[in-house]
C-alpha cells in the first residue's frame, strides 16, 4: 500500500468524490466527522490539516486527516472538538498505524474518540468510553417513551413545558435558521455556561468561531449543518447547533438561556429534536461521550471509543504507558486531593494548547 500525505487544498475532485463514496459505503463511518466537507472547514480556518491518502493499484482507498502540531505530533481534525474519529477506509481494507506516522513523518498520533472497531489500532488504546446516542425510530412520545427512564424524562418536562407555555408563551421549535444573530446568542449563552462551569471558553479561540459561521455555508444532503432553536412565545429559550449526515445528526453545541433555567429548556430542547426527527429524515442522534445526565436518561445505545496514543518509537510509547498507569492510581488514592488543583491547572493548560 502506498501513504501518501498531502495538505487538503492539494486533494483533487476525485480524490475527495472517492472519500464521499467511501464514508456513504460503510455504516460505521456515517457520522459527520468523517465526512471531507467537514475536513474542508476546518482545513478552511486552520492551517495545519493534512490527509494521508492511502492508494492500491493506483486508486484511492482510504483518508486518514489529522492536524500536525509544531512538534510533528498528530492530532484528530478539530482537536477537541472531534467527537469521533477513524481511517475512513472499506471494511476490508488494512493499514499498519506505524506506516501512517512514518509516511506523515509524525512522531506520534493522539486520540481521544477513535472509533475501537478499528482493530488495527487496539495495541495503542489505552481507555474506552461509552459514546451514547439516541436511535429514532419513532417519535419521543412513540416508541421511545416505552422506555422507563425517557418516559420520566418526557413526563417532568411536559410538566415544564406547559409552565413555560402559560408563564412566557407557546412553546415553538424551529428545525435550522440561518440567522447569524441566533448563532452569536448560541456563542454567548455556551461562554458563559463554561464560565460558570469553570471549563475553558473553547469560543475564546477566533477559529472556533469561523468553523461554525464557516460550516453555515454547507447544505448538502450528505453534509450540513443544523442550527436549531426552541423559543416560548417571542422569548429565544434555547439554541442547538449539530452536524447531518444524511439521517444521523450530531449533537455538538447546546446552550440555553439561563435565565429561564427553571423550565429546562435545553433538555426541552433536545425532546423537540427528538420528535421531529423522523419528518426531517433524521433516524439517529449522536451525543458524544461525557457525563451528562440527560445523555443517559435519552440514549438508546452507544457507540465504543478510545483514547490513546501511536507511538512510533517504542521507548516513548512505554514511557507513556507507565506515566499514563501512574497517574490513573494517584487518582484512585487518598494522595490525590492535594495534587486536584495543580492537576486541574495542568489540564486547562493543555487544552489551551490543543485548541490555538
Amino acid at each position: 500500500m502506498n501513504i501518501r500525505p498531502v495538505s487538503v487544498d492539494r486533494l483533487s475532485r476525485d480524490e475527495i468524490a472517492a472519500w464521499s463514496n467511501i464514508q456513504r459505503a460503510n455504516p460505521l463511518l456515517d457520522s459527520p466527522y468523517f465526512r471531507p466537507e467537514f475536513t474542508l472547514a476546518v482545513a478552511a480556518v486552520r492551517d495545519d490539516v493534512e490527509v494521508a491518502v492511502l492508494e492500491q493499484g493506483g486508486r484511492s482507498v482510504g483518508f486518514f486527516p489529522y492536524q500536525r502540531t509544531p512538534w510533528n505530533s498528530g492530532r484528530p481534525v478539530g482537536g477537541r472538538l472531534s467527537d469521533f474519529q477513524a481511517v475512513i477506509a472499506p471494511a476490508d481494507v488494512t493499514w499498519e498505524p506505524l506506516d501512517l506516522l512514518r509516511s506523515c513523518r509524525l512522531w506520534a498520533w493522539h486520540f481521544d474518540h477513535l472509533l475501537t472497531a478499528q482493530h488495527s489500532f487496539g495495541p495503542h488504546m489505552w481507555r474506552h468510553d461509552d459514546s451514547p446516542f439516541i436511535s429514532v425510530a419513532d417519535s419521543f412520545n412513540g416508541c421511545h417513551a416505552a422506555h422507563a427512564s425517557r418516559r420520566r424524562a418526557a413526563n417532568e418536562h411536559g410538566q415544564k413545558r406547559r409552565k413555560i407555555e402559560r408563564e412566557i408563551g407557546p412553546v415553538r421549535f424551529v428545525a435550522h435558521v440561518t440567522d447569524r444573530a441566533v448563532l452569536s446568542k448560541l456563542i454567548e449563552w455556551k461562554g458563559a455556561q463554561f464560565y460558570r462551569t469553570g471549563l475553558r471558553n473553547i469560543f475564546e479561540f477566533a477559529w472556533v468561531r469561523d468553523l461554525l459561521d464557516k460550516m453555515l455555508e454547507y447544505d448538502g444532503e450528505d453534509f450540513a449543518p443544523m442550527l436549531s432553536a426552541v423559543y416560548a412565545g417571542d422569548v429565544l429559550a434555547a439554541i442547538h447547533f449539530g452536524m447531518r449526515a444524511s439521517g444521523v445528526l450530531h449533537s455538538w453545541f447546546p446552550a440555553y438561556n439561563h435565565e429561564l433555567a427553571r423550565y429546562s429548556p435545553g433538555v426541552l430542547q433536545f425532546l423537540e429534536m427528538m420528535d421531529a426527527a423522523p419528518s426531517l429524515g433524521i433516524r439517529r442522534i449522536d451525543l458524544g461521550k461525557g457525563p451528562e445526565l440527560f445523555k443517559r436518561r435519552l440514549m438508546t445505545g452507544a457507540a465504543c471509543v478510545a483514547e490513546g496514543t501511536v507511538d512510533l518509537h517504542p521507548a516513548t510509547a512505554v514511557v507513556r504507558r507507565v506515566w499514563r498507569t501512574t497517574r490513573e492510581h494517584v487518582r484512585s488514592s487518598r494522595f490525590y486531593a492535594p495534587v486536584r488543583v495543580p492537576a486541574r491547572m495542568i489540564y486547562k493548560l493543555r487544552s489551551r494548547l490543543e485548541l490555538r
